[in-house]
């Protein structure tokens, strides 16, 4: 499904602003539609990548020698 990115942004600024607005949040500490692509979808994306990095290093990569070499 392919999303017109406008009006993707359109909507993320009128639901931001509407749920601020119900929520009534000072004007002074609201958040615009950028923080809020940042919080909704780059930080997991973020968290996820590091997530997959850290289990593809624990399943592909080989063992450190040292861990298997122990003098008795």
């Amino acid at each position: 499904m392919v999303f017109n990115s406008a009006v993707v942004v359109a909507v993320a600024d009128v639901s931001t602003h509407t749920c601020q607005l119900m929520w009534r949040v000072p004007s002074s500490q609201r958040i615009n539609t950028e923080q809020l692509m940042d919080v909704a979808f780059c930080y997991p994306m973020y968290q996820l990548s590091r997530l997959v990095l850290c289990l593809w290093t624990f399943m592909c990569l080989p063992p450190d020698d040292s861990f298997y070499s122990y003098t008795y």
